[in-house]
């Protein structure tokens, strides 16, 4: 299957879910309490593109394990898959030799490959789990969020009754904290925030527009959320969507339905600034360059962050 459809396929089955579903009870796959999607086989987290096809996957079927792997690599751990299971699709991207004649990914020395994953609920014969699924944290206090916001060095201004980061001054605003529903709501709009914040000359250099053009702003909505999930999957925490989270997250069928890539680069993009925020852990706040004073981005002219292999 040419390289071009997976990505509409994936697309579609997001697009899918933001037409169809009903605005007022509708949860976005990558709402909840998953953890980040790892493949059993070689204890990698997926990423990108993949992690969201593998969480509407996870949705669509009520899975609660969040272990995938190639029918292969199930076959490896002495599991297996079923009859009649169907794979979820996920994309992976190998290194090509010197001088082939093989079509690249824009003119990168990378071929983008499709594989299909079974989840551990569709194997025979799993290994156990190491630990006990990973759940949502429900309570009033999110210690290991404060940290990890704390580590990341960024300036943050409570008060009024906007959440935005303001490029220059280099800081995010929100609202005090207590006019919030939850913590984990807090949580939600400062890591959106983050990810805003990661796009600054001086970080990630993240600038949408030569890739988007006048959908830029959109795309750099869709980095923003998307990455806020993966931060908080990998601390735990579920997301509370907002009553009117559905109609927000329809905006960007348009740019969906009219670039099929879309999704991965915006993917792509959200994986790198989970990475930049979940690195700033080591260096603690002294450690995070200061500045920045325009949202300048670097758009993904291909995913090779999600640099995966099936097996």
């Amino acid at each position: 299957m040419p390289v071009n459809d997976l990505h509409a396929r994936l697309a579609a089955t997001i697009i899918a879910q933001l037409e169809t579903a009903d605005p007022g009870s509708w949860t976005p796959p990558w709402h909840g309490a998953d953890p980040m999607p790892r493949n059993v086989r070689t204890g990698r987290r997926y990423r990108g593109i993949n992690v969201l096809a593998l969480w509407c996957a996870a949705q669509a079927n009520n899975y609660a394990d969040a272990r995938w792997a190639t029918y292969r690599q199930w076959a490896a751990l002495e599991a297996q898959v079923r009859k009649a299971e169907r794979g979820t699709l996920v994309l992976f991207y190998r290194e090509l030799p010197r001088g082939t004649d093989e079509d690249t990914t824009d003119g990168a020395p990378f071929v983008a490959r499709a594989a299909y994953v079974f989840n551990a609920a569709q194997v025979d014969a799993a290994p156990p789990l190491a630990d006990a699924p990973v759940s949502g944290i429900t309570s009033d206090s999110l210690p290991a969020f404060d940290a990890f916001v704390a580590a990341t060095g960024v300036t943050i201004q409570h008060g009024g009754n906007r959440a935005c980061y303001v490029p220059a001054t280099d800081a995010i605003h929100l609202p005090p904290r207590t006019v919030f529903r939850s913590s984990t709501s807090y949580a939600g709009t400062l890591a959106h925030e983050l990810v805003h914040w990661t796009g600054a000359p001086d970080r990630l250099a993240r600038d949408l527009t030569g890739r988007f053009g006048a959908r830029a702003y959109a795309a750099e909505e869709l980095v923003a959320e998307l990455g806020a999930a993966f931060v908080l999957a990998d601390l735990g925490i579920a997301r509370t969507p907002h009553p009117d989270h559905a109609a927000y997250c329809a905006s960007w069928a348009p740019l969906l339905r009219a670039d099929p890539r879309a999704l991965s680069t915006a993917a792509t993009q959200a994986s790198r600034a989970a990475d930049h925020l979940a690195a700033q852990q080591s260096k603690g706040p002294s450690g995070n360059r200061e500045g920045g004073c325009c949202p300048h981005h670097n758009p993904a002219t291909h995913p090779l962050a999600l640099r995966e292999t099936s097996d």
